[in-house]
């Protein structure tokens, strides 16, 4: 049992951190607690678990994701200790750095790079300034001058120290610590050199990007954000060199491929930076088959033999083969524990546990570098160790959803320290079928469609009459009808209900749409030729046993292909006003920020005039990467000013309150809508945050396992319509098609599997 005196200690360190009672993760807890010293094995207990039994004063459990999630209670001892959640170790000697408890900003570290001119990227110039701290504590040469940490980064070219300096974060919803840094009058007779070699870029030629996008078309979707490594990985195993092009991190090759979008992102605390693929009408994209011997699929024009032996079909269905081991030289293997010789960084083992976690396993990062350890004994005994390109994989305990095991990737360390370091950890399913496809491209996967203009022109002239593009749209493109025939089909293919008969010579799926009888609308298909791409292609739009495809479809089926389901119960369909509304402002504010009307946002900036300034270029600008850049900024102002956020916060909690009182009058104005991307139901509320009586964007409700509601996201109108149209046709006062369709809603709206509301 912890004794009353523990328990105060435990209070007050944890309200520093965490002043507000609520639901917080678990390993957000545990890692401040293990910071602040008190580990598992100071209190006593042998999981997380069995500390919330022993102080229910400080903790309690949930009623929904209680192996992950913990409910945080404000602490009555704690409440008359002040001071800030650094206390306990600032000033410290023995003080160790990492990302949970330092605030490092963008801008700081890229400033940091053009000053000394040291070439290195924002991710390893963070990793320069860990390792100079380091290097400074251990040497005896780390000042601590009374509120502030000093140590010496290295020197500009023109010979002038620079300094690193670490103070305690002003900021009540940062960090702990905040970094910053000065250029002194130091100088030095040799500027500090760097393990990284500069080399001029030469240009990456056009049948080179063509390549590229073939393969990558080929392996990943468009406009899904996808792990730098995983992209890295699948270019480096096609043997797509970035020294050839003269790049030193493959980061740079990819920053000079138009048709990719890199973006830096924290995921569950971590620093990762996702690579985006866009559509380029430049370049021919490649088509997926497998072969036994490769992780990923290559696209067939890639081949030196395609013009003389196409690949025969039955290569694109997916065989699972164990590849070939080539022999190992045990000898190049570095002996004993595998964290003698490698360091295992925080970024990789948080990927691996945010894939335990939707697996259902929960282990934290202490238990998985014990785990990792004995994998790696295990996979040198039993010679299961892969050397490629100077690197060494290995397969660990845990498995991917095709059955495979996860490998992880060691690369030699160019870093002082360990001369190996944890580099990448391979999730990635081998099985086609088991991969992850974006929804949206179900149905283009399924079956060749031709034209889409050709295809929605014939579904909306067979259905009854419809707008199927938003008012104020330049381009009658049926933007509306290919979101919904798309996520139809989806919904359709989870369900089971695409329709194949047992020859294999015809398939169709109910549309959900009805002609002006108000009979059901099929879609049908025959077999397509051989060796195409797809196995089906598009044969045309009919009605039950009208003309030959309607009697196909009588033919082959008993009872007729269904429509979609989208709910299993009628209170489904109601928003219940008596339950609790609980919303996710920090997603809603910051992550979204760009979809909240840029009047509103102007009138919350009156004492900001940064804020200000940049909500009047964003008027003014239709420049759409000015625009993404002026909302990131926007993103970090509205982050580090608190009076701003519980300004903006308070903001929409009163139209949310004024929504819920409308759903109370009508109980129609919370619409019914269907999320693909989680496959599950929301329901969409209106909120007025310019006018009271005229709607600026939709919140998305979800009820949660409790019978309470959680307030996942907020979508354009556009956005929200889309989603909604997928159950039926809308007959709503706030919702329509006449919402207009603004820049910043076509930019948004593209496709509404894109956010993911967590």
């Amino acid at each position: 049992m912890l004794n009353k005196d523990l328990i105060e200690e435990l209070g007050s360190c944890i309200s520093k951190q965490f002043p507000d009672e609520g639901v917080y993760r678990i390993s957000r807890v545990e890692e401040w607690l293990s910071t602040n010293g008190y580990t598992r094995e100071k209190l006593g207990v042998s999981d997380f678990h069995e500390l919330i039994r022993e102080a229910p004063e400080l903790f309690g459990t949930p009623k929904y994701n209680e192996d992950s999630y913990v409910i945080v209670r404000h602490y009555i001892g704690a409440s008359e200790q002040f001071g800030h959640p650094a206390d306990s170790f600032f000033g410290s000697k023995t003080i160790i750095l990492n990302d949970d408890i330092i605030e490092m900003s963008q801008q700081s570290l890229y400033a940091l790079t053009k000053v000394m001119g040291c070439g290195l990227t924002v991710q390893e110039m963070k990793q320069e300034i860990y390792d100079s701290f380091a290097r400074a504590k251990d040497e005896g040469k780390l000042d601590f001058l009374g509120d502030r940490y000093v140590f010496k980064i290295g020197y500009c070219a023109d010979g002038f120290q620079v300094n690193g300096i670490i103070t305690k974060n002003i900021s009540p919803r940062g960090k702990s610590l905040y970094f910053s840094f000065e250029k002194t009058s130091i100088s030095g007779s040799v500027p500090v050199e760097h393990s990284r070699p500069l080399t001029p870029a030469v240009t990456v030629s056009r049948e080179d990007k063509e390549e590229i996008y073939r393969l990558l078309t080929a392996n990943f979707p468009f406009d899904v954000p996808q792990h730098m490594a995983a992209v890295s990985k699948l270019l480096s195993d096609n043997h797509i060199d970035r020294a050839k092009y003269g790049f030193y991190k493959m980061k740079e090759l990819l920053a000079h491929i138009e048709f990719l979008d890199l973006e830096d992102v924290v995921l569950g605390g971590v620093p990762q930076i996702m690579v985006t693929l866009r559509r380029s009408p430049d370049y021919q994209p490649g088509y997926s088959y497998s072969r036994p011997s490769a992780g990923y699929y290559r696209p067939a024009a890639m081949r030196s033999d395609y013009r003389e032996e196409r690949e025969p079909k039955q290569f694109r269905e997916f065989r699972a083969a164990e590849p070939v081991q080539p022999a190992v030289d045990l000898s190049v293997i570095p002996s004993g524990a595998l964290e003698d010789f490698c360091n295992l960084p925080p970024k990789p083992l948080m990927i691996l546990v945010q894939f335990l976690e939707r697996s259902g396993i929960r282990r934290d990062t202490s238990e998985l570098r014990a785990d990792l350890s004995e994998d790696f004994i295990r996979a040198k005994s039993e010679q299961k160790i892969r050397l490629y390109d100077g690197k060494i994989i290995f397969p660990c305990r845990y498995r991917r959803s095709d059955g495979t095991p996860v490998e992880l990737t060691l690369k030699p360390s160019t870093y002082e320290g360990k001369p190996w370091f944890l580099n990448f950890v391979d999730t990635v399913s081998r099985d086609p079928s088991q991969r992850s496809i974006e929804p949206g491209r179900r149905l283009e996967n399924f079956a060749f469609l031709g034209s889409w203009s050709a295809f929605l022109t014939e579904l909306a002239d067979k259905a009854i009459h419809e707008n199927w593009d938003f008012a104020g749209s330049q381009h009658k493109d049926y933007h509306i009808l290919i979101q919904y025939i798309k996520y139809t089909f989806y919904r359709l293919v989870r369900e089971d209900k695409v329709c194949i008969s047992g020859d294999r010579q015809f398939a169709c799926f109910n549309t959900g749409l009805v002609d002006k009888h108000y009979d059901d609308i099929y879609a049908c298909f025959q077999p397509n030729d051989p060796n195409s791409e797809t196995e089906w292609k598009f044969a045309g739009f009919c009605t039950a046993a009208s003309g030959p495809l309607g009697k196909q479809v009588v033919y082959y089926f008993s009872p007729l292909p269904q429509p979609p389901l989208y709910f299993e119960r009628g209170e489904q369909l109601f928003f219940d006003t008596s339950r609790q509304l609980l919303t996710d402002f920090d997603h809603i504010i910051i992550d979204n920020i760009s979809r909240l009307p840029l009047q509103f946002l102007n009138d919350q900036f009156n004492d900001c005039p940064e804020a200000r300034g940049i909500a009047e270029e964003l008027r003014d600008t239709g420049d759409f990467s000015r625009r993404r850049e002026l909302y990131e900024r926007l993103k970090e102002i509205v982050s580090d000013n608190s009076r701003l956020f519980i300004r903006i916060q308070n903001r929409l909690k009163d139209a949310i309150e004024l929504a819920k009182k409308r759903v109370s009058r009508d109980y129609k104005t919370a619409i019914p809508s269907y999320y693909p991307k989680r496959n599950s139901m929301s329901l969409i509320l209106p909120l007025c945050l310019v006018d009271e009586e005229v709607p600026d964007v939709a919140l998305v409700v979800e009820q949660t396992h409790s019978g309470n509601y959680q307030g996942q996201t907020i979508l354009t109108l556009a956005q929200a319509y889309v989603d909604a149209r997928l159950l039926c046709r809308l007959n709503s006062e706030w919702l329509t098609t006449n919402i207009g369709n603004s820049a910043e809603e076509s930019e948004d709206s593209e496709d509404i599997s894109q956010d993911s509301g967590d």
